[in-house]
């Protein structure tokens, strides 16, 4: 036990969240003795490899012990949620964008409604004017880093012409800016208040949020004798439930 200690510390290694239960062994007596014995763990590196896992706990059966269950592909995110960047009120262009993104039908008069559909609005007009903008970061980094490998070896065997070496200089300019530009948006997702603006460690970023999605997941919701898994059945029930507990006094307020 001291070495397999010895080990998790010098790896770094984490626990992985588990979903469903709190205990996976009893000691099947009137008043059980409940403990969490079974456990998953894994690097950062695996931790960022597979974004979407999830591990849970299946039936005991007739065993004492629940057997856990690590699937690598959870639905995660069957539809893509508008996040509102923050760099995106530094990049140039951004207060024409909002005014053309705040606008919503006139003939819609509730304020409620209204709101509403400004929010949608500008919503779906961010969401396509980031794409434009920033685009997929990762893929771009990535697609210089290629090209900067290449003019590297190609200047192991002769001297690069002078549109070489200016490409070469203006590939490795803009992986620096979007590393950056990576490392503030896994800032921001990450919550971590605690950290100073210099800090750098985009792995720890990406594990955090990866970490603070997995354990919010909804894995299943009870509705009566019905229990809903697909994700699109999942967003109805919760419609149905906001809108029995929260949409029938709004309308009555605005009346």
């Amino acid at each position: 036990m001291a070495r397999f200690r010895q080990f998790v510390q010098e790896h770094e290694v984490k626990d992985l969240y588990l979903h469903g239960r709190s205990f996976t062994w009893s000691n099947e007596r009137e008043v059980p003795t409940l403990t969490r014995i079974d456990r998953a763990i894994a690097s950062v590196d695996w931790d960022i490899m597979h974004p979407d896992s999830i591990l849970q706990a299946l039936s005991s059966s007739v065993s004492d012990h629940a057997p856990i269950h690590l699937s690598l592909s959870a639905a995660f995110r069957p539809r893509k949620r508008f996040k509102f960047e923050a760099f995106w009120l530094n990049l140039e262009g951004f207060d024409e964008a909002l005014r053309e993104a705040w606008v919503c039908d006139h003939s819609i008069v509730d304020p409620f409604r209204r709101l509403d559909a400004l929010f949608r609005n500008a919503a779906e007009f961010f969401q396509a004017w980031g794409e434009k903008k920033v685009g997929n970061i990762k893929l771009k980094i990535a697609m210089a880093n290629t090209l900067i490998l290449r003019l590297d070896v190609a200047q192991e065997s002769r001297v690069l012409t002078p549109a070489e070496a200016w490409l070469r200089r203006m590939l490795k300019h803009a992986v620096l800016g979007m590393s950056s530009l990576e490392r503030t948006i896994a800032r921001q997702r990450s919550r971590i208040r605690w950290l100073r603006e210099g800090d750098a460690n985009t792995k720890l970023f990406h594990a955090v949020a990866n970490g603070r999605r997995t354990k919010n997941y909804i894995a299943s919701v009870r509705v009566g004798e019905e229990v809903a898994t697909t994700q699109e059945r999942k967003n109805e029930v919760f419609t149905e439930e906001y809108v029995r507990l929260i949409g029938a006094f709004t309308i009555e307020s605005t009346l």
